[in-house]
């Protein structure tokens, strides 16, 4: 079994943050507070490091999956507020 983890994750007002739909269209992240889980791509290649999956984050109620930076901060990498929620 593999642990998920989970962050709380505000995008702020101004911030241009997108990402891909599963049917791999190219969608925007508005502004507002999201659960987001780390998943592994289900094709690697696409996002070595791993994904967040922010659930319904487009304004369509679709997730929106976003590949992780390469960084260890997630706040600083993706200049969005970063919380943890569990692991």
């Amino acid at each position: 079994m593999s642990s998920i983890t989970c962050y709380r994750v505000r995008v702020p007002e101004g911030r241009r943050l997108s990402g891909f739909t599963t049917a791999g269209q190219r969608v925007p992240i508005l502004p507002g507070e999201y659960l987001a889980h780390r998943v592994e791509p289900k094709v690697p290649w696409l996002a070595a490091g791993g994904m967040l999956r922010f659930v319904g984050a487009d304004g369509r109620d679709r997730d929106v999956h976003v590949p992780l930076p390469e960084a260890d901060d997630l706040s600083e990498a993706l200049s969005v507020e970063v919380e943890p929620v569990f692991q």
